[in-house]
């Protein structure tokens, strides 16, 4: 349990609201002026201090309180991880409790043993349940974004005369799902499409509602894009789909641990995430939101021993998958406690101050095209540039190889997805690199 003495307040917006200014005078220094402080080198390394003492005393408006949040994670020398978007590492709390109950795991696999993870599965779903504002009856815990967007589009009934409205930059996990299951079954997919950087939410708005028909009957979009960041105005979309008597799901894997989500505020029918990402939690593990009374509209997609009556009232009719990694979903629960001990609004406020720092340097570099909006309405943690006439491969690779900045390279693009393991000093560095980069021609 989290405990109550530990609150303090938020950041500021204007502690994450970086002046061009500011990161100038820091970026004149050069990237070794930048350059991050030295932490464990070793993949042995034993574990910090707990979360509550390394920041104790600790403002969260000061650079120190993040370093110390830092420091919760086994990360490698000098390494500037910006790779959110695609994979986590996981703190300390985290990995030793997939380390311990694996080993209790593997030293007495019985069922006696292995009652107890019964209740702490639904200790987990509870925890859950209090993190993205939604009752535990609501909660599935799945393996990733994949599964649970393919629960919803496997397990909703549609047939030849029915539409899907789709947005153009949804997650392949999502759009190819739904284009294979049409050839299957007859529905027609319509797209929206969604301009990179809109003019503001009600472009998307009113671009979502000129493309709904009176066939449409479920309506899909990923909240936080991963090719372009966009931020999507889930709490509008999802309302105006409810209007018009259309289910509503929403992708979260991009904002599922980066964005403080209120599930009852979003109104959305069902909502999808991946533990491994921006929750920071363990690997194949994934959370299905599907609200309590849209859950009659889907089946189920796979059933399996352990079924049973009572689970068909609730969303946990949507994990009865067979065996599973109970150490993993035991790790989720202390994931949950991470989260709340530093708080989701500070988590957001931190990743979007960090991700602010990157997106301010890189519009400041000629020749770089931020694919990014600057709007902090409409973007959160992935951040997509076009780094001028160079390569986006070898800008890519050489951010990594020479610099220590892990972010991906997304076709002509190149993305970082920083979050609240990254520092001020890294974000400096890393936008320094690609001012060297364009500098000298890579």
């Amino acid at each position: 349990m989290i405990q109550d003495d530990f609150e303090i307040e938020s950041i500021p917006e204007s502690a994450w609201q970086v002046s061009r200014r500011t990161f100038m005078k820091r970026l004149a220094g050069g990237i070794a002026a930048g350059g991050a402080l030295v932490y464990g080198s070793s993949a042995f390394a034993s574990p910090p201090q707990d979360l509550d003492t390394a920041v104790s005393g600790k403002d969260p408006g000061d650079e120190r309180y993040w370093h110390a949040v830092r420091s919760q994670f086994l990360l490698r020398d000098n390494l500037a991880l910006m790779n959110a978007a695609n994979l986590c590492p996981s703190p300390f709390p985290v990995m030793e409790a997939v380390f311990k109950y694996t080993r209790d795991l593997d030293y007495d696999a019985s069922f006696q043993n292995r009652l107890k993870y019964r209740q702490i599965r639904e200790d987990t779903r509870e925890k859950m349940a209090r993190l993205l504002g939604a009752h535990a009856d609501e909660i599935a815990l799945v393996r990733n974004t994949s599964e649970a967007n393919n629960v919803i589009s496997t397990g909703y009934h549609l047939g030849a005369g029915d539409e899907v409205l789709l947005s153009d930059l949804n997650h392949p996990s999502n759009n190819q799902a739904w284009q294979v299951k049409a050839r299957r079954f007859g529905f027609k997919i319509n797209y929206v499409s969604v301009p990179v950087i809109p003019g503001g939410e009600e472009e998307i708005i009113a671009a979502f509602d000129r493309a709904y028909t009176p066939a449409t009957k479920v309506m899909s979009f990923t909240h936080v894009s991963n090719r372009t960041g966009l931020t999507m105005p889930a709490k509008a979309l999802c309302g105006a789909a409810r209007e018009r008597g259309v289910f509503s799901l929403v992708d979260g894997a991009q904002s599922f641990g980066a964005l403080k989500v209120d599930l009852a505020d979003m109104g959305c029918d069902a909502y999808s995430g991946s533990a491994h990402k921006w929750f920071m939690g363990p690997k194949e593990v994934g959370v299905l939101y599907v609200r309590k009374d849209s859950q009659d509209a889907v089946w189920p997609s796979i059933v399996s021993a352990g079924w049973r009556d009572e689970v068909e009232g609730s969303a946990r009719k949507y994990e009865v998958l067979g065996q599973r990694d109970d150490a993993a979903l035991t790790a989720t629960g202390r994931g949950v406690d991470f989260h709340e001990k530093i708080g989701p609004d500070r988590v957001e406020a931190r990743m979007r101050q960090v991700a602010t720092a990157i997106k301010e340097g890189l519009s400041n570099l000629s020749g770089v095209e931020l694919r990014t909006s600057l709007e902090p309405s409409l973007s959160a943690g992935v951040v997509i540039f076009k780094p001028g006439d160079l390569d986006p491969r070898k800008v890519f690779a050489k951010l990594y190889e020479t610099y220590h900045v892990a972010g991906a390279g997304m076709g002509p693009n190149v993305r970082l997805s920083p979050h609240v393991y990254n520092t001020l000093d890294e974000a400096d560095r890393a936008v320094a690199a690609v001012a060297e980069m364009l500098r000298d021609g890579v």
